[in-house]
């Protein structure tokens, strides 16, 4: 198995490694293709720093690479994420001294790259081998960088890890550092515990804001505009769009299922009573033919089933529809194999071979191959030697005698596959064969067998019902009919319009200048929307019509474009009713100055209830259905059978009496303090994170490439 395949049998290594897996970085990229037919080398800022365009296309073509079967827009969006991420992070690092050494850069290789997780740079334990590993790299150094495309993958691979590990460190060493002192003392999680389990009984009453606001609601303009001028800071607004949309959706028509039909039909017969299975797959279906046989419980759940009915050359399966997509089968082959093999080689390789290339040509490998091929099947006790002697496996040689270990035939991997059979149930223990894959030509000599079972290979048609040209017209005809009539319309009427006829909407998105998607609608065209939507000469009121892959249609409505500054009427709606809490503080606390000492006195000026014998607690601090922890603060401190001052919480005006406190203390528990530590941790990463990219002065020049 090559090593470019095997990383691919374990995606998920690669984010693990390429990334502090922070959660809290949330930025996105944007059309790719347009960067390699401009001059620009700088893609964007971050606190002055640039970001290369080689730099990201590095990245990018790194993730692709290994999540092949994702869109680019996804993998353009962790590309730029990651960058991000590492230049901040870096930043922050190098203010406070941190460095890379040669030491911290190969021990980041044995315990968290990418290479430390494939078996052929491993020992017996599961270990890295460093030797295994740097002779490894030797003979990837010698080669030429075009001498086979899969060498050219690896060096490129080698080229990114060398590049991006030191920087890694780097942010490794910063984010352990700062989780180094972020640790439960064993006295906090004593306290927490205690809080959890002190309680305290209290009589009460509750004023709602809403009787006592009518004696406070007066609050003048100079009072609203003294507190603005000296809290400007708290603020200022930032350039944003609030945008909303109306997705007409492409759906095949009724007409179009009922030729689809027919045609499925059609298919059907046509296929069952064919001899050319491969052929019709080619022609007709979206999949290729797959001409390999699987175990029963390597299949599809449903051709699980089907065998169990099912199971003579030639049976058909289906069709079936699963939403829009039809799906035949014809069970086309069935063969007995071993499941499990154990199996070593002698490998002799070629200039035009992967992993362990020589300087021969491949009829110059083939001879070789073949003369080797010879002395072992005249005397097979000769392999062993010649193993040490020819084979350019040289890492298995040396270490394995060759071996390939246990290969099950489930993981058997597609380079590896030559005109030699390995699971054949022909094939006992001492069989030689000679076979070619890309690797060269390998002498197999089997040396276990066991388990085995039957397999099976099935021709499979899958069809995608979409809309015809017809249908795609009539839908045109809709958007633009619906954009005539709704041209002039506000937001609310347009949406309202869209609704009734049973479009989808989105309403209000609030999109920065920065984002590269939108939450909801997470389509390849989001970027271009947001970029519309900052365009210079757009103005409120604005609409447009986008076209996406899916062949579905967007339109857009611009209704809000707030630009930097101070939004006065927004900053009234928060002011006011915080100057107003302020007046009902004063207002009340003259009350219980003149008029009321205790609270039978507050009740009888309110005509309130006292609300006796209440539990509360200093944990969770619930009372009227809300959290109040300021009357939780006054309930365990002040002193008992004393009224309270008046106190602002979040519906209303509470006074208070405090009557006990009691705990229910039970047997501390050592396990408080890792629950701590956990959410401690994870809510100041978070927060760190917010921070930095808060703060941090981020500029994104790819939407002008």
């Amino acid at each position: 198995m090559s090593f470019l395949e095997k990383i691919r049998k374990n995606t998920w290594i690669i984010f693990f490694f390429i990334s502090i897996s922070l959660i809290f970085f949330i930025l996105d990229p944007n059309i790719l293709l347009k960067f390699f037919t401009e001059n620009s080398t700088i893609i964007g800022k971050v606190n002055g720093e640039n970001v290369f365009l080689e730099e990201y296309l590095d990245c990018f073509k790194f993730l692709k690479r290994f999540r092949e079967n994702e869109p680019d827009h996804y993998l353009k969006n962790d590309a730029w994420k990651l960058l991000i991420h590492e230049k901040v992070l870096n930043q922050q690092a190098k203010k406070l001294g941190i460095q890379s050494t040669e030491k911290d850069f190969w021990k980041a290789i044995e315990k968290q790259s990418i290479y430390s997780k494939i078996i052929d740079f491993q020992n017996e334990k599961g270990k890295m081998d460093m030797k295994k590993f740097q002779l490894y790299l030797k003979y990837l150094e010698k080669l030429p960088l075009n001498l086979t495309p899969q060498v050219e993958i690896e060096k490129n691979i080698w080229s990114y890890e060398k590049k991006n590990i030191p920087k890694r460190i780097i942010t490794k060493k910063y984010v352990e550092m700062l989780m180094h002192g972020l640790n439960t003392s064993f006295i906090e999680a004593q306290l927490n515990y205690k809080d959890k389990n002190l309680f305290s009984i209290i009589d009460y009453i509750f004023i709602p804001y809403s009787e006592i606001e009518k004696k406070c609601n007066i609050i003048k303009s100079h009072e609203i505009y003294d507190f603005i001028k000296k809290n400007k800071f708290l603020y200022k607004k930032e350039n944003l769009r609030n945008l909303s949309f109306v997705i007409f959706r492409s759906h095949p028509s009724s007409s179009d299922e009922r030729n689809m039909d027919i045609e499925i039909k059609k298919l059907f017969n046509q296929f069952k009573f064919s001899n050319h299975n491969s052929t019709i797959v080619s022609n007709q279906s979206e999949k290729p033919f797959d001409s390999n046989f699987y175990l029963k419980k390597n299949l599809p759940i449903v051709l699980q089933h089907f065998l169990d009915k099912k199971n003579k050359i030639g049976s058909m399966f289906g069709p079936v529809k699963d939403n829009n997509i039809y799906i035949m089968a014809k069970l086309t082959g069935k063969k007995m194999v071993y499941n499990t093999v154990l199996s070593s080689h002698i490998l002799i390789s070629h200039k035009d071979s992967i992993r362990f290339p020589k300087n021969r040509t491949k009829k110059k490998a083939e001879k070789i191959a073949k003369i080797i091929y010879d002395i072992v099947m005249k005397n097979p006790n000769k392999f062993n030697s010649l193993v040490m002697e020819k084979s350019d496996d040289v890492i298995s040689a040396k270490k394995n005698k060759g071996s390939l270990g246990w290969i099950k035939y489930e993981e058997q991997n597609e380079a590896f596959k030559g005109s030699f059979n390995f699971f054949s149930s022909k094939n006992k223990k001492g069989t030689i064969g000679l076979t070619e894959t890309k690797f060269g030509y390998h002498i197999i000599r089997i040396d276990e067998v066991k388990d085995i079972k039957p397999t099976y290979q099935f021709a499979i048609i899958i069809k995608t019902l979409t809309p015809s040209k017809k249908t795609e017209n009539i839908l045109y005809q809709e958007v633009v009919q619906f954009m005539k009539e709704n041209k002039n319309l506000n937001l609310n009427t347009f949406l309202n319009n869209a609704r009734k006829k049973r479009y989808e909407t989105i309403f209000l998105k609030e999109i920065k200048n920065y984002q590269w998607n939108i939450d909801d609608l997470n389509t390849e065209l989001d970027k271009e929307i947001i970029n519309w939507s900052y365009e210079k000469k757009r103005k409120e009121g604005d609409k447009k019509i986008f076209y996406t892959s899916n062949k579905d249609y967007i339109m857009v409505f611009l209704s809000k474009i707030q630009k930097k500054g101070f939004p006065i009427e927004e900053i009234k709606n928060n002011i006011i009713p915080f100057l107003i809490n302020k007046k009902i503080d004063h207002y009340l606390y003259k009350i219980m100055k003149n008029k009321c000492k205790n609270l039978e006195e507050i009740a009888f000026l309110f005509s309130k209830k006292i609300n006796k014998s209440c539990k509360i607690n200093f944990y969770q601090s619930m009372i009227e259905n809300n959290q109040e922890p300021k009357v939780a603060g006054y309930a365990f401190s002040s002193k008992l059978y004393e009224t309270s001052k008046p106190i602002l919480g979040e519906k209303g005006v509470f006074f208070i009496r405090p009557l006990k406190r009691f705990n229910t203390y039970k047997k501390f528990s050592y396990s408080e303090i890792e629950t701590l530590n956990t959410f401690l941790r994870k809510n100041i990463l978070e927060e760190i994170g917010n921070v930095l990219i808060e703060k941090s002065n981020i500029k994104d020049y790819r939407k002008n490439i």
